[in-house]
């Protein structure tokens, strides 16, 4: 079942096209990661599917409906997004700072209350930062920032998660557990990833180049050595782990 499509989404940026007719589904429970070179249209897209960038022609849909068209409020209530570079100037405590993935929730009706505290706990401990509530967010290093990010998303409670390179400022152990971590919601994922060993992980690839979509499909058939080397200019070459029997990838300039 789709959950959020793009249809014929084009947009421009002055003389620039920044999106050229992409269309794209994603199922329940999908995992899709996003792959191509850095200015391919990858974060203006995800920006799309959130409804925070608009297209200029073209429409997406969350959950059949016009994203355009439904409240803000609404639409957090089913999808969180997060971005590549995000920070605030706000004095906030990291408790705080994915307290506030409970906003779309919390009206006069409902106050903010132990189920909420309770969410909070929870998303920070899936991204190992139990017991730093209280630390500041202004002592935090960039890869325990973008941890609280994702634990933000998650104390949102979203069936949609969009995610734009979030493994960026994590190292090694921490990517791998985040991969783990979103690959085991159970909700529609699409991912934004630069690691191409990453991509093998997900359900579905979707390949950017240049504004396009230029294919998708399930990553062992899509993610291919002459494709690679046509959008990224790169040699690559799958080789096999005598570990697992998994394929993994090896490029060259």
């Amino acid at each position: 079942m789709t959950v959020l499509e793009a249809r014929a989404l084009h947009l421009r940026r002055g003389r620039a096209r920044v999106l050229d007719d992409v269309s794209l589904r994603v199922g329940r429970a999908e995992v899709l990661g996003l792959v191509g070179p850095n200015g391919s249209g990858k974060s203006t897209l995800l920006r799309a599917l959130a409804g925070l960038a608009r297209a200029d022609t073209g429409r997406v849909l969350l959950d059949g409906r016009d994203i355009a068209r439904m409240p803000r409020r609404a639409v957090a209530r089913r999808l969180a997004f997060v971005a590549q570079f995000a920070d605030t100037a706000d004095r906030l405590t990291v408790a705080g700072a994915a307290g506030l993935g409970r906003i779309p929730w919390l009206d006069r009706d409902n106050p903010w209350g132990p189920a909420d505290d309770a969410r909070v706990a929870d998303g920070l401990a899936r991204v190992g930062l139990a017991g730093m509530e209280d630390r500041d967010w202004a002592s935090l290093s960039g890869g325990e920032r973008q941890r609280v990010h994702i634990a933000r998303a998650l104390v949102q409670a979203p069936q949609i998660l969009l995610l734009d390179e979030p493994t960026n400022h994590l190292d090694i152990r921490h990517q791998l557990q985040l991969l783990d971590l979103v690959t085991g919601l159970g909700i529609a994922v699409v991912i934004a990833l630069h690691d191409l060993n990453h991509a093998l992980r997900c359900d579905r690839v979707a390949v950017m180049q240049a504004g396009r979509l230029v294919r998708a499909g399930p990553p062992d058939r899509v993610l291919e050595p002459a494709l690679l080397g046509r959008v990224f200019g790169i040699r690559a070459h799958r080789l096999t782990d005598p570990a697992d029997g998994q394929a993994v990838w090896r490029f060259q300039p």
